[in-house]
């Protein structure tokens, strides 16, 4: 059951100052959007150099990933309710001043413990920016706009996935390991002092939304996205997607650098590939969305995916002489359908969710955090020697996620329907 608070018309709807607002407001946005490929990637370069100056080993190293994922969980799951109560900016602020103040800890490290912990706070304040980020898009837009929205707002990510390797990998022989992260507490302050600025003066959460949520409890928010078929296997076959993408990045620096043998240059060129083709997956699948549906392009997608993952395995287990093209290749079909269905996933779980779309974005994050935080040390328990674990770990959450999807569309008419009217 839904309430017509669910279906509240976005302001773009409505040709009035506050699609004027909207403007600075987008603009920001898009900063908020660059915050999240610069924590995860600018760093990703370094994961040797971090392991031979604490002298450890390689799945020690990626538990500084695992930190950040557990963090960002926390964040997602408490900034997220809290916008809904408050407003989307105030929160935003306070999360973003914690974020700077990470990751000088981060940057100041004495040991691995250190730096996987100071990962961990730094992930709350990423994360509250991406969950705030996504409310804020669901505040403005519904319906098949909000997916076009977010596959747009993908360019400005995709640009930064591009970037950041290679800028990291550039940085890290200037400035060490450490300077990675006093550039990333730069862009901190920066978002801190533009964006913040921007969002207080436009909240797009406003006092008449939240005035109608008077007397709603958490836990009626958390009932309503539990009982949701649509949003529960969404957030579930995300978080196993999520994973199965995280399966490769965490170890791709080994697998790339120390396997195949590329520079870190060269490797930063394999990320900036990947970049490309979630931007192009992802305006794709805006493009399929706006002559068919959303469900076709989830329906494509997931297919998509498990195909790119059965060929990876296959070419690295039956045909191993393909060398680093037998990985590459599979991993960037993988990834241009990872690009493809994920905006098509996130609107269909937030379309009838948009008085709770902080609480129902800090879910999908966290399903994404927690697939994340589990996966990325598995796959180098089992060892980054070899790419055919982590090609398993990929067609693996891939086909559960695709089972998820599958049985839901069949089971559930919510999958086809759309938002009525308020």
């Amino acid at each position: 059951m839904h309430s017509e608070l669910d279906v509240i018309r976005p302001t773009t709807d409505v040709p009035s100052a506050s699609r004027h607002r909207a403007l600075p407001v987008l603009a920001a946005l898009a900063m908020l959007q660059v915050i999240w490929p610069l924590t995860m990637d600018l760093y990703l370069p370094s994961f040797p150099a971090i392991r031979r100056d604490f002298g450890v080993d390689e799945a020690a190293v990626q538990l500084t990933l695992t930190g950040a994922f557990i963090g960002m969980g926390v964040g997602q799951l408490t900034s997220g309710p809290v916008s809904d109560a408050i407003g989307r900016a105030r929160p935003l602020a306070v999360m973003t001043v914690l974020y700077c103040v990470a990751t000088a800890s981060c940057a100041l490290a004495p040991s691995l413990g250190w730096l996987i912990a100071s990962r961990a706070v730094q992930g709350m304040g990423s994360a509250a920016c991406a969950v705030i980020a996504l409310a804020i898009v669901r505040d403005l837009y519904s319906g098949s706009r909000l997916l076009v929205f977010l596959a747009r707002l993908s360019i400005v990510s995709g640009v930064f996935v591009v970037a950041s390797p290679a800028l990291g990998a550039q940085l890290l022989g200037v400035v060490g390991w450490r300077g990675l992260f006093w550039a990333l507490l730069a862009y901190g302050v920066v978002l801190l002092c533009v964006a913040g600025g921007i969002l207080l003066r436009n909240e797009t959460h406003t006092e008449e939304r939240r005035r109608l949520r008077e007397g709603t409890r958490l836990r009626d928010d958390y009932a309503a996205l539990a009982t949701d078929g649509r949003f529960r296997s969404v957030a579930v076959a995300g978080g196993l997607l999520f994973a199965a993408m995280m399966a490769f990045m965490a170890g791709s620096a080994f697998l790339v650098q120390e396997v195949f043998g590329l520079s870190p240059t060269e490797y930063a060129l394999v990320f900036a590939a990947q970049g490309a083709l979630l931007v192009v997956g992802a305006q794709v699948g805006a493009l399929i969305a706006r002559r068919a549906s959303p469900l076709i392009t989830v329906r494509v997608g997931a297919i998509a995916l498990v195909l790119a993952a059965s060929i990876l395995v296959l070419s690295v287990v039956l045909l191993p002489g393909l060398g680093l093209w037998g990985l590459v290749g599979p991993v960037m079909g993988f990834t241009a359908a990872f690009g493809l269905i994920s905006p098509a996933l996130q609107a269909t779980a937030l379309e009838r969710h948009g008085s709770r779309a902080g609480t129902a974005a800090s879910l999908l994050g966290a399903a994404n955090m927690v697939g994340a935080a589990v996966i990325a040390p598995l796959t180098g328990a089992f060892g980054l020697t070899s790419p055919v674990p982590t090609a398993v770990v990929m067609l693996c959450c891939a086909g559960v996620a695709c089972l998820v999807l599958m049985v839901s569309g069949r089971s559930s008419r919510p999958w086809s329907e759309a938002v009525p009217a308020s």
